[in-house]
């Protein structure tokens, strides 16, 4: 075979090793099925008739499962005593001895499935990751709920919503899980991606590192800091990794966005030694991509690409976009109508305007250009848009970034609130420079350019001492910051154990 490989190819096989969507037999998550154009294929009524494995075996804990009733329909889902009001689907297909290797502290020694492939329901609640369940058979189902896991068997294809109507009129049905004994406990955990900049050689390139840690509390007790390489991330079809690879071959360097479902079989989907590209420029070209930001579905990055002609090097163009997760590597920028409609043109036209009113030159520009130009950045505890112009002055390329009046769309940013005022917090450590408070209201995170500090929330005031000091690495900066409560907050934690365990034993 030849050395080179084009990039085209490099491309469409990136696509097949990262993603959880394509049809291929080593994956473990080979197709995602949108909730919408597919009739449920656990839709009906069913018992839970027996249990696999439970992690708090007790009679108690055994009479909340045992033989009772789970329903499932488009609208909503019942599971036991638990009533998912706002429910969705996701499935895929997986290969169940891979699928029970990586989920081995939910089902008993030696348990196997009569399948080689089975399908993979994740049932989400108001877009919060609840349980998964499999389908052993046509009747028979194996619901794994945390380290638990139970028998479905189909009673019927149809749902009585009358019955549920009464026990909602009781008020028997609970919406979340109590996984615990205790009914006081109040759990917090967060997800927080990381990017630390560095200068190469004493030159204008970048280099970049991304690492993600957790933190978690109970009744504001914090527990163990976990830490991983990489942006480990919750998604509607689970748990996910970011990588960013920078891969050089002949006069092209090119920084590669990566992201791949934690179940895939290759932990390491892609690497740098494995593959060449080819292009046959005759001048040098570099682009080099940051992460900004990131979020379930959307990634924000700025992209810079430099040429070298003749000996001389210069940047052709410095650009903020908005990029599909789903379509990575391959680079997909967002149009900002897509998120936002007409009112995020005309924030764009306005927020142009503004800028070029400021030149006395007149420049000319395509507003297709600069909708996709716009990015998200972090300034006085929110999330907030920002578009930005490129033009040439005196042979120099210069920019200018402005601010998009409109508040980030719910399915770019998804919670973004704060319980404690920004002034109050910079008053008490004056040298913070950003805020994130978590929607039970029980924790803080301080930033400073060194440290990241948690603080216990009273009311609304951080509490005298922080929990703990997180110390940062030189030019490091918070690009994601993803929160758990209540029963997620052990899912989270027990999902990112196995991560790195599994990691642990690659190396």
């Amino acid at each position: 075979m030849k050395p080179v490989i084009k990039l085209s190819f490099i491309l469409l096989l990136f696509l097949l090793l990262a993603t959880g969507c394509v049809n291929t037999s080593n994956e473990l998550g080979l197709q995602i099925i949108p909730p919408e154009s597919f009739n449920i294929p656990i839709s009906g009524t069913w018992e839970i008739t027996d249990v696999l494995n439970q992690s708090t075996s007790t009679e108690d804990s055994l009479r909340q499962w045992l033989g009772k009733t789970a329903f499932f329909t488009k609208e909503y889902a019942m599971i036991a005593d638990y009533f998912i009001k706002d429910v969705s689907y996701q499935v895929r297909r997986v290969n169940t001895e891979e699928y029970i290797l990586y989920h081995y502290d939910a089902f008993p020694e030696g348990y196997s499935f009569p399948v080689k492939e089975t399908e993979v329901i994740s049932v989400t609640d108001n877009e919060l990751f609840f349980c998964e369940i499999l389908k052993e058979q046509e009747d028979k189902l194996v619901l794994k709920i945390y380290n638990d896991s139970f028998v479905l068997k189909k009673i019927s294809p149809e749902v009585d919503e009358a019955s549920i109507k009464q026990l909602l009129e009781k008020n028997i049905l609970k919406s979340k899980i109590e996984n615990q004994p205790q009914t006081d406990l109040q759990r917090s955990g967060v997800l927080i991606g990381l990017r630390q900049t560095l200068k190469e050689n004493d030159t204008d390139t970048e280099t970049h590192s991304y690492r993600t840690l957790w933190i978690s509390a109970e009744n504001k007790n914090l527990e163990p800091l976990l830490e991983t390489e990489g942006i480990f991330f919750p998604r509607r079809k689970g748990f996910w990794k970011m990588e960013v690879n920078r891969i050089s071959e002949g006069n092209r360097t090119e920084d590669l966005l990566v992201a791949y479902n934690i179940l895939s079989k290759d932990m390491h989907p892609i690497k740098k030694e494995n593959f060449e590209l080819f292009h046959p420029y005759e001048r040098k070209e570099e682009i080099y991509r940051k992460i900004n930001f990131i979020s379930n579905d959307y990634v924000s990055i700025e992209e810079k690409t430099y040429v070298t002609s003749e000996g001389n090097r210069f940047l052709q163009s410095q650009g903020l976009h908005v990029l599909v997760i789903d379509s990575l590597p391959n680079i997909r920028r967002v149009n900002i109508s897509d998120l936002l409609g007409d009112a995020g043109l005309e924030a764009i036209k306005t927020g142009i305007q503004k800028v070029l009113d400021q030149r006395s030159e007149k420049i000319k520009y395509r507003l297709s250009q600069y909708s996709e130009n716009y990015g998200l950045e972090r300034r006085l505890g929110h999330w907030l848009l920002k578009g930005r112009v490129s033009f040439f002055e005196d042979g120099q390329l210069r920019i200018s970034d402005y601010n998009i009046n409109l508040i980030p769309p719910r399915e770019l940013v998804f919670y973004d609130n704060l319980c404690i005022p920004w002034t109050t917090v910079k008053d008490r450590v004056p040298a913070a420079v950003d805020l994130y408070t978590s929607p039970n209201k029980d924790i803080a995170l301080v930033i400073t350019k060194e440290e990241i500090m948690v603080f216990a929330i009273n009311g609304y005031y951080l509490q005298q001492e922080p929990l703990e000091r997180i110390p940062l690495k030189e030019g490091e900066v918070v690009i994601m910051v993803e929160w758990a409560t209540g029963q997620y907050v052990e899912n989270w934690k027990r999902t990112l154990e196995n991560h790195i365990k599994q990691g642990d034993d690659l190396n």
